[in-house]
């Protein structure tokens, strides 16, 4: 008896479909771009219950007859291809005729359409693929296709679906780049009765960025344009100034296709390898142009993924666009005259040092974020001194001993010489010797003072002691704001003035979905209309010069999912947010301490239930034996 056997069409149209719907994104970003390949202009998309309960795209492309409309409800039915050749060069979103047959496969579906010379329009429903109604309707010009109750009878692929608000994170990812690749076209996208946002269409794409990611990023981004023999690259990267903690920022296109391409983002982020820390990535909004035939986009199911024939010169293309644009940009503050009339120039040291910390000090600007300095804590003292600016009428000579120049260099070179010394080799240096408890232990220490600004000396039982303030002080405010979330007891500090701050739409869905840890771990916050969050209180001691960047930072970490599994979701990502508010807001490295802001710092690293280490691992405290002291000094 024959054991193979031919699938029928609905079980054929269910497996396909697996490929081709993987969630409710998939399903938008399959409706849109037939509907971009339709000439639409205009683009409406509603959805409920974060996509499983409703998808709704209505265009006003050119719609088709009713031959056509039964026709695209079948498996590789598709009028933009014609044979194999036209695989070699793809200047469509779509190609393969699979996607209304695979939705249609798995949902309630409507479809319909009227093109714009015929006075009637058709309508078609289907129910797990098969048709059961169809016949002439009144509609405008144009297509609506409905899906609803989607996985209706897959019963396994709906049970992996994420929240509605992850799932609508990801409808909203999918529309911003859709409609960044299409700022001619007009998007309004719809949740429940909420727009969650709606671009002008007029084809300039700055006021697209500015409708989909905020007023404020789009100032911060410089223009692009660069062209070798392989590609053209156009649109924007961003000031190393709004570097994110992840890659969701991060936009190519390649002939008009949202797509991932890590040639692409290799080269770019090589553009930036000495502006940005470790763990911050570049924004952009890319354009690739390529040939079609020197781009194969049929190399992942979903479309995805694409590969270059001449990879080599797009990437050096997409290096040399980023980095002449930064090159273009003044990257530095400029000159600002005094009320005395005096010429002021910003001293940069301060900003370089920052930068590679990934800080930006007070005056160098960021979007949504005041112009201060954090609230120091509560223990420390403000050292006074100058503020770090050199007057520009001041004569350099006065600086230099006399002989100019090169005495100035020798007697330098003299107290280098001077000064040098066998240096202590850290790799044997120590954590904590666990002869003692390492809050007793810390409690022993005797403070001798700072070094460099960022460590602080202390005479032990077992020799030097180095303590990191910032890893140290970091310990302290991650465990009294996580402690305080906890307990739901997080003193917050009302703000005079409200900070705006401009999402994403996935960002502000997965605000959403977060609202309670935020408000918890001492953020009072509001929808403010579209995706504009309004902040009115955060956490005591942390100030307001880093809550934009603590909050995007924290909800892109949340986008790419890289919360580390081992503990209850919410706990997770309560101690994630508690990590990320105390690295901003604890003292940094060339902060100057008093000897009493020392001594309550001991004091409250002693009192710590996990004092060795930063909430990201690194060490607070290290130890230099005496014997490897003796060592050195050849005792």
């Amino acid at each position: 008896m024959a054991r193979i056997r031919l699938l029928d069409e609905r079980t054929a149209n269910q497996i396909a479909a697996g490929e081709v719907v993987e969630r409710p994104a998939s399903v938008v970003k399959e409706l849109v771009e037939n509907a971009l390949d339709a000439q639409a202009k205009r683009i409406v998309v509603e959805v409920s219950g974060g996509g499983r309960e409703l998808v709704r795209v209505t265009d006003d492309g050119i719609g088709m007859v009713p031959e056509d409309a039964r026709l695209a409800l079948q498996r590789h039915a598709t009028s933009k291809i014609r044979t194999a050749e036209d695989l070699n060069a793809i200047t469509t979103l779509g190609f393969r005729g699979e996607a209304l047959p695979s939705i249609a496969a798995v949902s309630q579906f409507e479809l319909i359409t009227r093109p714009h010379d015929q006075l009637a329009g058709y309508r078609i429903l289907a129910e797990g693929g098969q048709i059961v109604a169809e016949g002439e309707h009144g509609c405008p010009a144009g297509t609506r296709v409905t899906v609803r109750d989607l996985f209706f009878n897959v019963p396994a692929r709906l049970k992996y679906l994420k929240t509605n608000a992850t799932e609508l994170a990801q409808i909203g990812d999918i529309l911003t780049r859709l409609a960044l690749a299409n700022p001619e076209v007009a998007f309004r996208f719809q949740s429940g009765q909420a727009q969650v946002f709606a671009t002008p269409g007029t084809g300039d794409l700055t006021a697209a960025v500015a409708a989909l990611l905020g007023r404020e990023m789009a100032k911060e981004l410089l223009p692009v344009d660069y062209r070798n023999d392989a590609a053209r690259v156009h649109g924007f990267v961003g000031r190393p100034t709004i570097a994110r903690a992840g890659r969701s920022h991060q936009y190519f296109f390649v002939n008009r296709r949202a797509v991932r391409t890590i040639a692409a983002r290799y080269a770019l982020e090589e553009a930036y390898a000495h502006l940005l820390p470790n763990g911050r990535y570049p924004v952009c909004i890319l354009f690739i142009e390529v040939e079609p035939h020197e781009v194969d986009v049929n190399v992942h199911p979903t479309k995805a993924e694409v590969r270059f024939q001449r990879d080599r010169e797009v990437r050096a293309a997409v290096y040399q666009a980023a980095r002449h644009a930064l090159g273009a940009a003044l990257l530095i503050p400029g000159t600002e005259v005094t009320a005395d009339g005096e010429v002021r120039v910003p001293d940069r040291a301060e900003e370089k040092a920052a930068l590679q910390r990934g800080w930006v000090p007070p005056g160098a600007g960021r979007p949504g974020e005041g112009g201060g300095r954090a609230a120091p804590p509560p223990w420390r003292v403000s050292a006074g001194g100058p503020g770090g600016q050199t007057t520009a009428r001041e004569p350099v000579q006065a600086y230099l001993p006399a002989g100019g120049l090169q005495a100035a260099l020798a007697q330098r070179a003299a107290e280098e010489a001077a000064a040098a010394v066998p240096a202590v080799d850290l790799a044997e240096a120590t954590l904590v010797p666990r002869s003692a408890e390492p809050g007793e232990l810390i409690r022993a220490l005797r403070p001798l003072g700072q070094v460099h600004r960022s460590y602080i000396a202390c005479d032990g039982p077992e020799g030097l002691y180095l303590i990191d303030q910032h890893a140290a002080h970091e310990r302290i405010f991650f465990e009294r704001l996580y402690a305080a979330a906890q307990e739901q007891a997080t003193a917050v500090q009302r703000l005079l003035f409200p900070l705006t701050l401009d999402l994403t739409p996935a960002q502000m869905a997965i605000w959403q979905e977060n609202a309670a840890i935020f408000a918890e771990s001492g953020f009072e916050a509001e929808p403010f209309g579209g995706n504009t969050l309004l902040i009115h209180g955060v956490p005591a001691g942390l100030g307001t010069d880093h809550v934009a960047r603590l909050v995007c930072d924290f909800l892109d970490r949340l986008q790419e999912d890289q919360v580390a599994p081992g503990t209850p979701v919410t706990d997770r990502r309560r101690r994630v947010l508690a990590a990320m508010a105390a690295c901003k807001a604890a003292i940094k490295a060339r902060d100057p301490l008093q000897p009493e802001d020392i001594a309550a710092l001991l004091s409250d690293l002693a009192a710590c239930a996990s004092p060795e280490t930063c909430p990201h691992g690194r060490p607070t405290v290290i130890c230099v034996s005496i014997s490897e002291l003796e060592k050195r000094f050849k005792r």
